[in-house]
C-alpha cells in the first residue's frame, strides 16, 4: 500500500523535473513571474533580492505588522525556505535554531509542546494556527501540547516573554504563531494556475511523505489553495543502533483557503485545516517497564478560520481585521500494553471558539507620528474525557487593549499599552456526589517600551512588561492520575492565577556593505529578568495530590541571534543563556522542569551555479540537563551531560520547475535524550533520533 502510494504520487514530480514541461515561450514568462513574485532585500546596490528571516514583515508584539530587525521585543522567524532546508519531521525541529525556545522531541508522539524561556504548558504559551489558539491537554506529559503538521507551516513566528500579551488571555511566556500559505504565496505574478508534488525519504524510520499543493486565481480578487500531505514513518533507531520503541507513526493532513477581496481595501480569508495522526502514546518510548501504560491513538484535529480585514487607501484611521476561528482535537487512546491493560479506551476532547477583533489608527500630531491600536478579544473552551485525571469543564476568556506607538525623528519611539483579562472556569468537584463549581478572576496589565536609534543601523530599547495567566481546567478540576494513585488527586478551587512582571533591555543591528558590497548584517541581542508570582505546578510532597500556587519563580538570560549575508555564503548565530528556576516554597532553588537550558547553534551555507545550489551545515550544542525528584525536594539532582549536533543539507533550485532538498541530521551519529523528551530511568535507549538520511524531490507547473 506504501509503495503504490509513494510510486503514484512521484510521478508529478519527476513529470516535472523534466525541464521541456513547459513550451519555451511559458518557461521564459514562469522566470519573469518568479522573479516579479520575490521580497525585496534592502541591499545598497541590490545586488540580492532575498531578504533573511530578520528582515521578514510578521507579526509583533505590538499586533501591527513590521520586520524583526525593527522589533522592540524578542521576535524570531523561520520561513519557509528554511523550512525546505530542515526538512522538519515535527514541529518541534522547527524551534532547533530559535533562541530561548525549546520544544518536545518525543519519537513516541507526534504532538508538540513550546517550552520559552522555561515556560510552557498551555495558557502559558499561547499557540496559534493561522489565528486560531490550539489549546490542548492530557495526563501527565500531555499537558500543553499542540499538533501541527510541519508540512503546513509556510512560516513560524515567536514572541518571547509577556510583552506579546496584546495577543489574548494568557501568554506570560510568550507567543507562537504558525501560517499556512495563501494562493497569492505559491502562485508566480502572471499565473492563473500551479500545482507541485513534493515526495520525501528519509532512512531512519524508513519514513515516506508526500505533500500535493495546488492553487486556482478565478481573478485578481478570488483565489483558492489546498494542499493534500501523506508521511508514514517507522520506528527509528537513536545514536546506538537501537530501535527506540513505539516511535513509527502515521500521518494524513490538509487545508484548503481561499481569498475573496470583493471590494477596494476588503479582504476575507476563508480557510479549513484537517489533521490526523495514528501513532502510539507511552511516558517514554525507550522504558522497559513491564507496567508502564502504553496506548495506540488515533487523533483528529480540525480548524476553521475566518480572517476578514479592511484597509482603505484614503483613510489612515482605519487598519480594521476580526477573526473567528473553531479549533478541536480529539484523540483516542486503546491501550496496547501491559498486557493485562490491553483493551482498555479512555479518549480526551478539547475544543475552543473564539474570536479577536482590533483597529489600528494612524495620524500625524505634535511633531510625532501616532499609531493607536485597540481592540477585544473571546474564546470558549471545553474539555471533556472518560477519565478522572482530565479535568473537564468550561473555560472562558475575555479582555482587551489599548496601545500608543509614537515614533520622532526616526530616532526615538515610544510604546505604551494597557490590556485587560478575565476568565471563568466552570467544572465539578470530585466529591460523591459531584458538585458544580465555578472559579474566575480578572486583571489589568500594562507595558511600556522606549527604543533610540543614536545613529543608523544600531537601535537600542528598554521594556517593562506585565502578563496574566488563568489556571487551567486541568489544574482546577483534576483527581487521579500520573504520580498518584486511584482518586489521590483532588480540585483546586483556590488556585491564584499567575501573573509575570518582566524588565527586558535589546539592541538591534542593521548595516549593508559590512566587509564587501551588497553584503549586510542582522543581529537581535536581548536581555531579560522575569518574576511569576504564583506558580502553578503540582506538589508532589503531600498527599492527595492536587495542583497549588508552589511558590515563585524567576526566569532570567540572554538571547542573541544574527545574520550575516556576503552573497555567495551566509553565516546565521543564534543562542541563549537562560537560567529558570522556583525562588520560593518547598521546591526553592530547582530549576523548572524542561527549561530551554543553555543553547547554542551555529549555520554556515554557501551559493553556487548563479544560487541555484545552496550547501552547509549547522552545529547545535545543547548545555547541561539537570533532572530534579519533585517527590523528594532533598534529593540529590542527575546531571545528564549536554551533547552536540551536527547537521548538514543541500539543496539545488534545478530550473523553475524542480527542485531538489538533501540532508544528513545528526551526522556522527550521537546518541542522546533531548531535555525535553519525557525521561525514565528505566530508559533502555536513547530518545533522539540518530543519523539520518533525508531526500525530497519538489516538482512545479504553472499556467
Amino acid at each position: 500500500m506504501k509503495l503504490t502510494l509513494i510510486l503514484s504520487s512521484s510521478a508529478l514530480a519527476l513529470a516535472c523535473a523534466i525541464y521541456g514541461v513547459l513550451p519555451a515561450a511559458a518557461q521564459e514568462q514562469a522566470k519573469k513571474a518568479a522573479s516579479a513574485n520575490m521580497d525585496s532585500q534592502p541591499a545598497s546596490d541590490g545586488s540580492r533580492s532575498a531578504p533573511t528571516v530578520l528582515d521578514r514583515i510578521t507579526i509583533t508584539a505590538t499586533m501591527v505588522k513590521g520586520a524583526v530587525i525593527d522589533a522592540l521585543a524578542g521576535i524570531s522567524t523561520v520561513d519557509s525556505e528554511e523550512l525546505q532546508r530542515i526538512q522538519p519531521d515535527t514541529a518541534a525541529d522547527i524551534f532547533r535554531a530559535t533562541p530561548g525556545v525549546a520544544a518536545s522531541m518525543n519519537g513516541d508522539d507526534p504532538a508538540t509542546a513550546i517550552n520559552i524561556r522555561g515556560l510552557e504548558q498551555y495558557g502559558r504559551v499561547v499557540v496559534t494556527l493561522d489565528g486560531a489558539r490550539q489549546d490542548f491537554w492530557r495526563v501527565g506529559h500531555g499537558s500543553g501540547s499542540f499538533y501541527v503538521e510541519p508540512e503546513l507551516i509556510k512560516e513560524a513566528t515567536v514572541i518571547r516573554g509577556p510583552v506579546s500579551n496584546a495577543y489574548g488571555s494568557g501568554g506570560i511566556g510568550g507567543v507562537v504563531s504558525f501560517e499556512t500559505k495563501d494562493a497569492g504565496d505559491f502562485l508566480m505574478a502572471e499565473e492563473r494556475w500551479a500545482l507541485s508534488e513534493r515526495l520525501g525519504y528519509e532512512n531512519n524510520g524508513d519514513g515516506f511523505t508526500t505533500s500535493t499543493t495546488g492553487a486556482y486565481r478565478f481573478t485578481e480578487d478570488a483565489d483558492i489553495i489546498g494542499n493534500l500531505i501523506y508521511r508514514d514513518r517507522d520506528a527509528y533507531k537513536d545514536g546506538n543502533g537501537d530501535e527506540v520503541p513505539w516511535t513509527g507513526e502515521q500521518v494524513k493532513a490538509g487545508y484548503l483557503k481561499t481569498t475573496l477581496r470583493p471590494a477596494d481595501g476588503h479582504e476575507l480569508k476563508l480557510g479549513m485545516i484537517l489533521q490526523n495522526y495514528n501513532d502510539f502514546i507511552t511516558g517514554s518510548s525507550g522504558s522497559t517497564s513491564a507496567t508502564l501504560s502504553r496506548y495506540g491513538a488515533d487523533t483528529v484535529n480540525q480548524t476553521y478560520t475566518a480572517a476578514y480585514t479592511y484597509r482603505p487607501d484614503d483613510n489612515d484611521l482605519i487598519d480594521f481585521s476580526a477573526d473567528v476561528y473553531h479549533n478541536r482535537t480529539k484523540t483516542d487512546h486503546a491501550q496496547v500494553w501491559p498486557r493485562s491493560a490491553i483493551g482498555n479506551t479512555r479518549y480526551y476532547d478539547v475544543a475552543t471558539t473564539g474570536f479577536n477583533l482590533k483597529n489600528s489608527s494612524r495620524f500625524d500630531a505634535y511633531g510625532l507620528a501616532h499609531t493607536v491600536t485597540y481592540g477585544a478579544d473571546y474564546y470558549y473552551l471545553t474539555g471533556d474525557s472518560d477519565t478522572a485525571h482530565f479535568g473537564a469543564g468550561e473555560q472562558q476568556g475575555y479582555g482587551g487593549f489599548l496601545q500608543w506607538q509614537g515614533d520622532y525623528g526616526g530616532w526615538l519611539q515610544m510604546i505604551t499599552a494597557i490590556r485587560y483579562d478575565g476568565y471563568q472556569l466552570d467544572g465539578q468537584t470530585k466529591t460523591v456526589p459531584p458538585v458544580d463549581a465555578s472559579t474566575s478572576g480578572d486583571r489589568w496589565s500594562p507595558r511600556l517600551t522606549i527604543g533610540i536609534t543614536p545613529v543608523d543601523g544600531f537601535q537600542v530599547y528598554g521594556t517593562y512588561s506585565e502578563g496574566y495567566r488563568a489556571p487551567g481546567l486541568q489544574d482546577v478540576y483534576r483527581g487521579g492520575g500520573a504520580h498518584g494513585s486511584g482518586d489521590s488527586y483532588v480540585p483546586n478551587l483556590l488556585l491564584e492565577p499567575e501573573t509575570a512582571k518582566s524588565w527586558e533591555a535589546g539592541v538591534n543591528l542593521k548595516y549593508n556593505d559590512v566587509l564587501t558590497a551588497g553584503d549586510f548584517l542582522r543581529a537581535k541581542l536581548n536581555l531579560f529578568h522575569t518574576d511569576v508570582d504564583n506558580y502553578i505546578d503540582v506538589d508532589l510532597t503531600t498527599t492527595p495530590r492536587m495542583a497549588s500556587n508552589i511558590g515563585d519563580a524567576r526566569l532570567r538570560g540572554v538571547e542573541a541571534e544574527a545574520v550575516y549575508d556576503y552573497g555567495w555564503g551566509f553565516v546565521n548565530l543564534a543562542g541563549a543563556l537562560i537560567d529558570a528556576k522556583i525562588v520560593s516554597g518547598v521546591y526553592e532553588g530547582q530549576p523548572l522542569n524542561n527549561t530551554p537550558l543553555d543553547r547554542f547553534a551555529a549555520t554556515i551555507g554557501f551559493r553556487a551555479f548563479d544560487e541555484q545550489l545552496t550547501f552547509g551545515a549547522q552545529y547545535l550544542a545543547i548545555g547541561e540537563i539537570t533532572r530534579t525528584n519533585r517527590s523528594r525536594p532533598d534529593a540529590v539532582p542527575v546531571v545528564d551531560d549536554g551533547f552536540n549536533l551536527v547537521n548538514v543539507f543541500a539543496n539545488w533550485q534545478i530550473n523553475d520547475h524542480a527542485r531538489l532538498d538533501f540532508a544528513v541530521d545528526n551526522v556522527f551519529n550521537e546518541a542522546y535524550t533531548d531535555p525535553q523528551s519525557s525521561w525514565s530511568t528505566t530508559a533502555a535507549t536513547e530518545q533522539g533520533r540518530g543519523r539520518t538520511f533525508k531526500i525530497a524531490l519538489s516538482g512545479r507547473i504553472g499556467g
